[in-house]
């Protein structure tokens, strides 16, 4: 198991595959309330082959922690670029699951030389006020677990029995910061490199 410590003590968790292969690497993050053992799993074995994979829980996922009350998008690429300045990489290709979509858009913008490529799987851009409330709703830990208690039990098994409900209200609050204060429709423009935005499960 292999960690890195951010700036603030945080420590987050992250795994190397194919480093043997000659190919780019490719930096896999995950989704809101996904961590490596569940998200891009499975596409491991046909990706090692072809690329140095750098896989990482997002803060207050998985087995990475949060010494931080909330979860910020801002953070979050900072530990990005943190973990990549630390692995000594330089350039990556990126592909992000939903809100890791979205963090490898900041990334991309922050940092354009570093980001080859993105891949946004499933990211949501456009926030309604309604939308917002209404994931704030189903992230409701309680509500989670009355009505849906074997993905509660996912969550638990995944960021710990201890945590996820915590992290479940934090995953709302950051959905409601992103309608807020996140990136808009002209920042996104501004992407530099190639960009490839992809909906669906086939």
């Amino acid at each position: 198991m292999a960690f890195w410590t951010a700036d603030d003590g945080t420590n987050i968790y992250y795994e190397l595959v194919g480093e043997q292969t000659d190919g780019d690497y490719l930096l896999l993050l995950p989704g809101l309330l996904g961590a490596i053992s569940t998200q891009w799993r499975n596409f491991q074995p046909a990706l090692a082959g072809k690329y140095r994979l750098v896989l990482m829980d997002l803060r207050g996922h998985g087995l990475s922690e949060n010494r931080q009350p909330h979860l910020l998008p801002e953070r979050m690429v900072q530990d990005i670029a943190g973990l990549l300045d630390h692995l000594g990489v330089e350039g990556t290709h990126v592909a992000g699951y939903s809100l890791g979509g979205y963090l490898g858009l900041m990334l991309a913008l922050h940092q354009p030389r570093r980001v080859y490529s993105l891949l946004m799987h499933a990211t949501k851009f456009y926030w309604s006020a309604e939308a917002v409330e209404k994931i704030k709703r189903q992230l409701d830990p309680d509500k989670i677990a009355e009505r849906a208690p074997s993905y509660a039990n996912q969550l638990a098994e995944e960021h710990g029995a201890s945590r996820w409900r915590a992290l479940a209200r934090q995953g709302g609050d950051l959905v409601a910061y992103t309608h807020e204060k996140g990136l808009t429709e002209g920042m996104a423009a501004r992407a530099q490199g190639r960009v490839l935005v992809s909906v669906g499960d086939r």
